[in-house]
């Protein structure tokens, strides 16, 4: 809709114009109406129209004298004029203004109506061509700053440099969207955003496949401030995206080494979170140099999908989510890059499913479907975002594979067991729990382990306070820890056992211990 500004001083000649003319039809927008030249002109700052009709004659500023003034801060706007008779030949000295056409009152509604007609072609095509222009000049505009990032010495690029880069600093913004969003009507969405986001008095807006760039003359010290700025903007369209931003310098000479340091930073985006902004001080997602017990190994692929087969068999979420960030960790602090990671994660899980798929053949085709869907990791764009889906595949089999086989639920039971042997463990709550029935539960454990519940229980309870033991634990001490609460009655099952009390089981060992030395 192109937007139309009425300009009379006559209340009945703005409420006529303005209620019997059926502008939208016309692909018109009547926007406002102004009582005066001066009102004219306010109207016109606030929001500027593709049309304005004015009357000739008006109190304080006439017509002419307000065509006048607009014309000098505005050559697009297109004027059509109101007079009546006797204004008729002072009406012809606004074709210096550029005027349309004239329209005497009274005016008649089809003489407005086919000034509508033929002036919208004529809007359209000055739309046209300055969309066009603006490309045009854009891309040139592109094409020098390149120029300048790279280095170009040449004299066009000094031309350029002296007339509009002649800055006291500058700085460097890369931004890049999610491999998996991008488009180019996302990237060009995004173009606008950023243009809207920083005017030509903050700095110039480029593009630098794969990035969306902001040559800035503001020197944004207060990096939240511009993060909260990017994350309001950018994070209303449901983009994720990263971006990177350099430190000031005073010199432009130092943009390319700049433009190098600020790019290498996204090059390496996968290691952190994305809606992030970087710095030359940013943390990856993994810091590793604060966790001392990681020391430099090589991933053993086959320990490592023996781990997560238990895992997955038993149904452990907690223990896969913790194997899988080790491998990453592992992998990281290997220094391998983003490609042998994904490599890695997608040769893992290919041996885990194919190896599920012979064990379980009635799993097959769902093992399958899922196995198809490792290869999406390469499009993850962040450490984070592979670990998450890796993680939504593996509980994917898990909940499928987990559907009332009785091996499955037994080796829960175990690895609850040893996990929690410290606590109040009953068969009846794990019933519960498990949604089994207590007596069909319990046989169960029998078939599969060859012992009963609360012998296994005790069992592993009697095992962990042989290792206790010898820690000079108190006895009393070492039955708490292990989940008995009587000290006597882990007396009674220690002997049953071991064949031995507690101190007899510690003075044994530390015998043999000092036999040894």
């Amino acid at each position: 809709m192109y937007k139309v500004l009425i300009v009379d001083d006559e209340p009945a000649i703005r409420q006529g114009l303005a209620t019997l003319i059926p502008w939208e039809e016309f692909g018109f927008d009547l926007v406002n109406t102004a009582v005066n030249g001066r009102d004219a002109l306010e109207k016109h700052h606030q929001m500027p129209p593709h049309l304005m009709i004015v009357d000739i004659k008006m109190p304080g500023m006439s017509g002419i004298e307000l065509m006048e003034k607009i014309r000098k801060i505005d050559e697009k706007v297109h004027f059509l004029i109101l007079s009546g008779y006797a204004e008729f030949d002072h009406a012809k000295k606004a074709i210096a203004f550029g005027v349309d056409g004239y329209l005497l009152k009274p005016v008649v509604e089809e003489e407005l109506m086919e000034y509508l007609t033929e002036l919208k072609p004529k809007l359209e095509h000055e739309e046209e061509y300055l969309r066009l222009q603006t490309k045009i000049e854009g891309e040139h505009r592109n094409k020098l700053i390149h120029a300048v990032l790279m280095g170009d010495q040449s004299e066009e690029i000094q031309a350029f440099i002296m007339h509009q880069l002649d800055w006291d600093h500058y700085q460097i913004l890369l931004m890049q969207i999610d491999a998996r969003q991008e488009s180019n009507t996302v990237i060009n969405k995004l173009q606008t955003l950023l243009k809207k986001m920083f005017p030509p008095e903050r700095g110039i807006v480029f593009s630098f496949s794969p990035y969306l760039g902001i040559l800035l003359h503001v020197d944004f010290t207060n990096k939240t401030v511009l993060h909260q700025s990017l994350q309001a903007g950018v994070d209303k369209e449901n983009f994720d995206w990263i971006a990177a931003l350099s430190e000031p310098t005073a010199d432009i000479e130092n943009l390319p080494a700049v433009f190098q340091a600020v790019s290498s930073l996204l090059q390496n985006r996968f290691f952190y979170e994305e809606n992030e902004l970087l710095t030359s001080d940013s943390k990856p997602f993994f810091r590793l140099e604060q966790e001392k017990e990681w020391k430099r190994e090589k991933i053993n692929p086959s320990k490592e999908v023996d781990k997560l087969l238990y895992a997955i068999d038993i149904g452990d979420q907690q223990s896969i989510e913790r194997i899988c960030v080790d491998i990453a960790k592992k992998l990281v602090y290997s220094e391998v890059g983003e490609a042998e990671i994904k490599r890695s994660f997608i040769h893992l899980l290919s041996t885990v499913f194919n190896k599920l798929m012979y064990q379980y053949k009635d799993k097959t085709e769902m093992l399958s479907s899922i196995l198809i869907r490792v290869m999406e990791i390469e499009k993850r764009t962040t450490i984070k975002q592979l670990l998450t889906y890796v993680h939504s595949l593996v509980m994917e089999v898990v909940e499928q594979m987990d559907d009332g086989n009785s091996d499955i639920i037994v080796k829960k039971m175990m690895n609850l067991i040893e996990r929690h042997y410290d606590k109040h463990i009953k068969l009846d709550s794990l019933a519960e729990i498990l949604n089994y029935n207590r007596a069909y539960l319990g046989q169960l454990f029998k078939d599969y382990t060859g012992e009963y519940f609360n012998t296994y229980l005790d069992k592993v309870r009697i095992e962990n306070g042989k290792r206790l033991l010898l820690q000079d634990l108190k006895i009393y001490q070492v039955a708490e820890r292990v989940g008995y609460s009587n000290v006597d009655y882990f007396h009674g099952k220690f002997k049953k056992y071991v064949g031995m009390t507690p101190t007899e089981y510690r003075k044994s060992k530390k015998r043999k211990q000092e036999k040894k030395r």
